[in-house]
């Protein structure tokens, strides 16, 4: 008779899977490799996976709930729209920084790997970009729900290319940039108080 899955075990097989998707990318990282990780052996991944590509969209799911737990709060303070969001997108910045920008964004990685050739993660990346951007949105008290809509994809747009380019220079000018320029002006399209 078969072992009952183990939460313990398939929390271990996300976060090593987003670690190392952070790091190096889906396709250079294999099963054999997030097991070892994981410190579960390699067969228990395919208890819990029946595919890599289902594997991935588990780690952005994991992803999406961390983010949320971690610093999706920060979004609901009772600061102005312009704090909330500064405070928010530097904590996540603050993460990149402890790991020596060598991190890219997995929603990033993902997206420029995968995107075009499977359509189960395209999916579910698309459904939790609108998640994440309804959040931001909600910042917003603009009477315009899409204008509100529009500014936060404006807004995810440019912090992934500012993450791309910090991982590419290992340095925090581009989330200094998005913080002191990026931000604001993004945020006066919506709310017009910088």
């Amino acid at each position: 008779m078969p072992r009952p899955p183990n939460p313990r075990a398939r929390t271990k097989l996300l976060v090593a899977g987003l670690q190392l998707f952070r790091l190096h990318g889906v396709k250079a990282t294999g099963v054999k490799e997030i097991a070892e990780r994981a410190e579960v052996p390699k067969g228990s991944f395919y208890s819990y996976y029946s595919s890599k590509d289902e594997f991935v969209v588990g780690v952005l799911e994991y992803c999406w709930t961390e983010l949320e737990h971690e610093v999706g709060p920060l979004l609901r303070t009772k600061q102005p729209p312009l704090e909330r969001l500064t405070t928010y997108f530097r904590a996540l910045a603050d993460d990149y920084e402890r790991h020596a920008y060598l991190l890219g964004g997995l929603l990033g990685n993902v997206g420029l790997e995968l995107a075009a050739s499977s359509t189960v993660v395209a999916d579910r990346m698309r459904t939790i970009m609108t998640m994440w951007e309804k959040r931001l949105a909600a910042v917003f008290t603009h009477d315009d729900e899409s204008k509100r809509r529009e500014v936060a994809a404006l807004i995810i747009e440019a912090w992934e290319g500012a993450v791309f380019r910090a991982k590419i220079d290992g340095s925090d000018k581009p989330y200094a940039r998005f913080e002191a320029v990026t931000l604001p002006l993004l945020t006066d399209l919506c709310e017009g108080e910088t």
